[in-house]
């Protein structure tokens, strides 16, 4: 976080060679500090994961999940019902009470 004319916390970075290259390259094309480089990235990651405190926030990560995936139906989300209780009805014994005589 920062406060007016300065970095509140300084933070010391190592990066080899490639990530320092690609530091440097990024700054000089993006015309800031490297600095405020690492911010941008920072806050940019922070932004793309899910926040698991928000009621589905991590549902933009499945879409498409089972786009490329072996043995899926194609008309999957049309027929999804079908699919799920089908199977689950196939599986579950019967529900009801046998007399006895």
């Amino acid at each position: 976080m920062t406060k007016a004319g300065g970095v509140r916390e300084p933070v010391q970075v190592y990066l080899d060679e490639r990530d320092r290259a690609l530091l440097d390259a990024v700054a000089e094309r993006a015309a800031v500090p490297k600095s405020e480089v690492l911010r941008i990235a920072l806050r940019r990651l922070a932004a793309e994961l899910p926040a698991s405190a928000r009621p589905g926030a991590a549902l933009a990560s499945l879409v498409g999940a089972l786009d490329a995936a072996a043995g899926v139906p194609a008309d999957l989300a049309a027929r999804h019902d079908e699919y799920l209780y089908a199977r689950r009805a196939a599986r579950k014994p019967a529900r009801g009470r046998v007399r006895k005589k």
